[in-house]
């Protein structure tokens, strides 16, 4: 899904993508520029030490605290070069830091003209689902994501709402009906799912599937949220076709599903 959503917002077919790095890169410039500015500002009057050069980097990595990861560490090469060449002019010391950084931010720009997404050495969608934490582990009944918000977490996976099996396309066995029915409901039924070489197995001793049925804690409960009642109802014709099936037979949608309006669905996830 995130991988999805990163290349619908940076098509770069489009220009958008390459369009998107320049915006950022020039956000990116323009708040090292202040911070070059700021600490020169700050440390320039400073009568209390000689070391001025020091004095700058130490500010300068503090005004880029929130905006990018730069260890004060890394810059002792520069301090070290400075020391060398016996520069306390800090107005000189900032206009080479800002010469340096426009012929970067040129290099930059350069670099970033007809670029797409294969020239991440990490792709963007992986950097941003680690910042996911959490158990991605998914009912395999219907798809839902486990809310435990610890990756390898002990104990069974579970989730406080299960959703109607169409989502993912499941169908009554046999048959091809789209099951609305929700997990939590099946298990406190008579009802039975079908796995491997046509073995039956009672929706309510679905641990004996084995993994991954059995690393599931799935508790009787028969109701339903309102929100995929509607999304059933609503888009019930592309997920016929997205599916190629029907509701029908035991997946008839019922009547009072479709007369729940989405405000009505949207307003019970907000409780």
């Amino acid at each position: 899904y995130i991988e999805t959503r990163v290349r619908s917002h940076c098509p770069y077919e489009s220009g958008r993508f390459e369009r998107c790095l320049f915006s950022s890169l020039d956000l990116l410039y323009q708040k090292i520029l202040s911070a070059v500015s700021l600490s020169t500002q700050i440390v320039k009057n400073r009568q209390d030490r000689e070391d001025k050069v020091s004095l700058w980097l130490d500010e300068f990595c503090r005004q880029l605290t929130e905006v990018i990861s730069l260890p004060r560490s890394d810059l002792k090469g520069i301090e070290h070069q400075e020391e060398h060449q016996e520069v306390t002019d800090i107005e000189f010391l900032s206009s080479v830091m800002n010469d340096a950084l426009d012929d970067l931010r040129d290099k930059l720009k350069k670099d970033f003209s007809g670029a797409d997404l294969s020239s991440f050495s990490r792709q963007p969608h992986t950097i941003l689902a680690e910042h996911f934490e959490g158990c991605w582990e998914q009912c395999p009944f219907c798809g839902a994501v486990c809310t435990n918000t610890v990756l390898g977490h002990d104990g069974d996976h579970q989730v406080v709402f299960h959703r109607p099996r169409a989502v993912m396309g499941k169908l009554w066995h046999g048959t091809d009906h789209l099951a609305i029915d929700i997990c939590s409901s099946l298990v406190a039924s008579d009802c039975s799912f079908v796995i491997g070489d046509n073995v039956s197995i009672p929706f309510k001793k679905y641990s004996d599937a084995g993994p991954p049925y059995s690393t599931w804690n799935i508790l009787p409960d028969p109701s339903m949220q309102a929100y995929w009642k509607w999304f059933v109802s609503h888009f019930r014709t592309q997920l016929e076709a997205l599916y190629n099936k029907k509701f029908q037979g035991k997946g008839k949608i019922p009547e009072a599903w479709r007369r729940i309006t989405k405000q009505e669905a949207l307003s019970e996830l907000e409780e």
